[in-house]
């Protein structure tokens, strides 16, 4: 596998490739068992379990698990509960991996009283400042975002952001239309578009509520209709990788995989 900086690697790409994000506490077993070879593994950060208390944490557990079987980590980094000595040891325990990529967000139980970064843009700036172009930074959008949302994250962009990674949508419009205006505001880094695979109701709503997605009742009834006609869900995910590889050219898509690494690999086995 060729290792590397996120933006070069989904840049080769010369046809469909795929990416996957697992918790810092996926069995390995699972990892070791995989038939498929994801260009990069991300691997999610949770302040609120380790508390930034030292390096020996469950998400740098699993990075380092992941590069010492030579694959590419995506390592993800939250504002929250983060403190600049510690960042500046996290940084360095990274390079000495030869960990280079990075995905920086603010965190969903963010708290300014206990962190030195008032934002995922100040995050950036600061790895940026202090490191130089050794990481490849991504930062995360949501495809339904307007106005100073998308303002907010072109200013991520603009502190270093390499790569911007979306959050799941369902509808080929919604992602359309965000990298239009991605454009239209001078945003021109890379926008892969975040995969969530889901087999029925039940877990398309499970997932909207956990990720407060917005969804088309459209869509809805449509997913409920299929749902009755023993139509599963993965096709409807199916069909609208298709429309956007048609629409769009794109060749990378990052799956959240939610540790259910048998069901995507069954189904990026089938787009490969």
């Amino acid at each position: 596998m060729t290792l590397g900086k996120i933006t070069d690697l989904i840049k080769q790409s010369k046809k469909f490739s795929y990416s996957f994000e697992v918790t810092p506490d996926v069995a390995v077993e699972e990892i070791n068992k995989l038939k498929v070879e994801p260009v990069f593994f991300s691997v999610t950060w949770h302040a609120t379990n380790h508390k930034c208390e030292d390096l020996d944490i469950a998400p740098i557990r699993m990075a380092k698990f992941l590069r010492s079987k030579q694959h590419n980590v995506l390592l993800h980094l939250t504002c929250d509960m983060l403190k600049k000595d510690y960042l500046d040891q996290v940084l360095a325990l990274l390079q000495k991996q030869n960990i280079c990529n990075l995905l920086v967000m603010l965190g969903e139980k963010y708290d300014a009283a206990t962190s030195d970064f008032q934002s995922a843009r100040e995050l950036v700036a600061y790895i940026r400042a202090s490191t130089g172009n050794y990481f490849c930074i991504g930062v995360a959008g949501s495809p339904d975002h307007t106005g100073e949302k998308l303002l907010n994250l072109k200013e991520k962009t603009d502190s270093g952001a390499d790569f911007i990674l979306t959050q799941a949508f369902f509808e080929k419009e919604v992602f359309n239309n965000f990298a239009k205006t991605c454009k239209e505001i001078g945003i021109g880094v890379p926008i892969i578009p975040g995969v969530f695979l889901f087999e029925n109701f039940k877990q398309l709503n499970g997932f909207i509520n956990l990720c407060k997605v917005k969804v088309s009742q459209d869509l809805l009834d449509q997913v409920k209709i299929k749902e009755e006609s023993s139509i599963k869900g993965l096709e409807i995910v199916h069909k609208l990788l298709q429309d956007l590889i048609a629409d769009n050219e794109l060749k990378h898509f990052h799956f959240f995989t939610l540790n259910k690494l048998d069901v995507v690999s069954d189904f990026v086995k089938e787009l490969s």
